[in-house]
């Protein structure tokens, strides 16, 4: 099968954590060709054709063509053969041929959706653009939702306000979704003149009153073309249609902050921070923006505890919480930065700086067992880095594993480079090891080691 919306997708770079794959069109071989479709041909070409589809079907590509070559050569008018020509060129990713056999076979059938299909394919390979939009234009008549493919095709050929259009017709005719959301935003970023956009909302706004997404639309815009009178008067007319609108709240608490109205931002904030509707990276901006206000008004950081108690009762919040753990980290609040940072580090494992950042934490507060453990996983992720050798030294040393912590130091010190600081910690630990295993000779070897290079340093 072809997921050619899955290249859309990384191209435009639209999503953040997946992919939207309620739109896909996924293309089926349905069109093999049997013996009864062959027609009056001769035997040679009946089993040079056959012998084509055998290749082809256990992956011998070449040979396929191959086959399907010395057909054309019998008689080069029967169409299939163009089109197998083009399914067995996609999968060797020959997309230039692929497309030369599959617009001959469109000449003969010009509104096959299983040729234009394949043709978008190579077209999109090969990043044709244009092409690829004459081609889902005509895929559109098969089925609308194709009409997702095609804004995306008008935006990377820049053509955003036919690509706002087909946006609005798919939220009228399906409703609005996240993606399509995003796409707008990342379409309206483009454009340096929003006016055509502000008037047809306005107009949309005025013939369907009703639709809210129309009026976050225009909030957004107002808000982007630095008309915040107008973005506020908008929130707060739907505000008074739609009180229980949650998605309202994101635009509404900015605004309420600016006229200094924090109780209704602090109320907008938790609206939206509770919502099953919105997604995390908009409560992350939420959290963003709420985080340095507090730093210029520390009177109101009890309304923290609130919103945190809002956060906790979905686990999927890592980056919130990942911040959560920044804020209370540059006030020197140990505990709860470590506390946030450990809750903020389930979704995103890999994050060198955040481990280190957690492991150190958990040494000065002297949470070895946890420090032990996660040194160990991290090593595992990065074997070469002499800061996670050297956290489970510290670890194995106060957990009284003496002969383990030096076994490790040993092996981490090789990995640091142009670091005597690093270099001479590491010498401290080894001391302090073997004073634990009370060889006092081996303790004050690396002891004076550490001190020398303490010197240069």
């Amino acid at each position: 099968m072809i997921h050619y919306w899955k290249h859309i997708c990384l191209l435009c770079l639209f999503f953040g954590n997946g992919y939207h794959t309620v739109w896909s069109q996924d293309i089926e071989p349905k069109q093999e060709v049997n013996i009864d479709d062959l027609g009056n041909v001769s035997d040679e070409f009946q089993e040079n054709f056959f012998e084509a589809l055998k290749q082809k079907a256990i992956t011998n590509y070449d040979k396929a063509i191959e086959a399907l070559k010395k057909c054309i050569e019998i008689d080069p008018k029967p169409d299939f053969l163009y089109l197998e020509l083009g399914k067995n060129y996609i999968e060797l990713k020959q997309f230039h041929n692929a497309e030369d056999n599959l617009v001959k076979v469109l000449d003969a059938k010009p509104n096959n959706r299983f040729v234009l299909e394949l043709l978008f394919e190579t077209y999109f390979q090969q990043r044709k653009y244009k092409e690829s939009v004459t081609v889902v234009e005509k895929l559109v008549a098969f089925n609308p939702l194709f009409k997702e493919q095609l804004a995306n095709l008008y935006f990377l050929e820049k053509r955003y306000e036919d690509a706002l259009i087909v946006l609005d017709e798919l939220d009228d005719e399906y409703g609005t979704d996240q993606y399509r959301n995003r796409l707008r935003k990342k379409i309206s970023s483009k454009i340096s003149n929003p006016n055509s956009q502000i008037n047809r909302l306005e107009q949309k706004i005025k013939e369907k009153p009703e639709v809210e997404q129309n009026y976050l639309n225009l909030i957004y815009l107002y808000s982007k073309d630095n008309q915040k009178e107008k973005a506020f008067e908008t929130a707060k007319l739907l505000l008074k249609k739609r009180p229980k609108s949650e998605f309202l709240h994101l635009a509404l608490y900015k605004f309420y902050l600016e006229e200094n109205n924090i109780e209704q931002a602090i109320s907008s904030m938790k609206i939206a921070l509770k919502s099953n509707k919105i997604d995390i990276e908009s409560k992350y901006k939420v959290i963003n923006d709420f985080l340095p206000f507090l730093d210029k008004n520390p009177q109101y950081e009890s309304q923290l505890t609130s919103i945190i108690t809002i956060l906790s009762n979905d686990q999927n919040n890592g980056k919130v919480f990942t911040e959560l753990g920044h804020y209370y980290y540059k006030k020197d609040k140990k505990e709860q930065a470590l506390n946030f940072y450990e809750r903020g580090i389930k979704s995103n494992a890999t994050d060198f700086v955040l481990l280190k950042r957690i492991l150190l934490l958990q040494l000065d507060l002297k949470r070895y067992e946890k420090a032990e453990v996660g040194s160990k996983l991290a090593l595992e992720m990065y074997p070469a880095q002499p800061i996670f050798y050297l956290t489970n030294g510290v670890a194995l040393i106060y957990l009284e594993k003496a002969t383990e912590a030096i076994e490790i130091l040993t092996i981490g010190i090789d990995y640091v480079i142009d670091n005597l600081k690093m270099e001479s910690d590491f010498y401290q630990q080894i001391s302090e090891a073997y004073s634990n295993l009370g060889d006092t000779t081996k303790a004050l070897e690396y002891q004076q080691k550490a001190n020398q290079l303490q010197k240069k340093s």
